[in-house]
């Protein structure tokens, strides 16, 4: 493969944590509207009250990740990004669903579940494994750890250990007799019946790993 037709992997943008760039990724989807119209970076900074470079190189990981498009100094949330914003006003567990389904082909994804495929790794560990190559600092790594978590693709003990979640892309389904098949199934769920599912589901996964679910 040529050089011109490599895609520089990137890392979540330094300073600037999981839970800050998930509400900036909210903040462009209320200023864009149901129609994603493209935000220029500066309005996005004045609303978001942080600067525009801050604001620029958080959108280099959101891009890859699928929940931004560039236009011309512009930003506005793709499809994907729209619908993320949505469920994370409803029901957070569903947005993790949900994100954990769009992020399952990803090279980050794919990099986490072969580190952590023969093993757990402390979570600095796991970083320095997923940012090597790609920056010189441990912190980046680190927020790209937070965000595998959040979308369920890993999962960070307390201790910090980061075990391959159960909802990877090399998991396995657990055996059990709970009928669902797809995340489209769960995420079509009434609020009480997915509710008492997540539920089934976290008992019958911490059972089988052997820990205690985090409150």
């Amino acid at each position: 493969m040529s050089a011109a037709n490599t895609v520089r992997n990137i890392l979540p943008s330094g300073g600037f944590t999981s839970l800050r760039q998930l509400k900036l990724l909210d903040l462009i989807a209320e200023m864009g509207g149901s129609e994603r119209r493209s935000i220029p970076v500066a309005e996005i900074s004045a609303e978001a009250e942080i600067s525009a470079t801050t604001v620029s190189s958080a959108q280099g990981f959101l891009r890859q990740a699928g929940l931004l498009e560039t236009h011309h100094g512009a930003l506005a949330v793709t499809p994907s990004g729209l619908q993320l914003t949505r469920l994370r006003a409803e029901d957070s567990a569903r947005a993790r669903l949900f994100l954990s389904n769009l992020w399952r082909s990803t090279w980050f994804a794919k990099s986490a579940t072969r580190f952590l495929r023969q093993g757990p790794l402390e979570r600095t560990a796991l970083a320095e494994k997923l940012g090597q190559g790609l920056s010189s600092t441990r912190e980046r790594g680190l927020y790209l750890v937070d965000w595998l978590d959040y979308a369920l693709i890993v999962h960070v003990a307390e201790g910090g250990l980061v075990h391959l979640s159960d909802s990877s892309p090399a998991a396995e389904a657990p055996t059990s007799s709970l009928p669902l098949t797809s995340i489209e199934e769960v995420l079509a769920l009434p609020d009480d019946t997915f509710v008492a599912v997540m539920r089934a589901y976290t008992t019958l996964l911490t059972s089988l790993r052997g820990t205690t679910p985090r409150a």
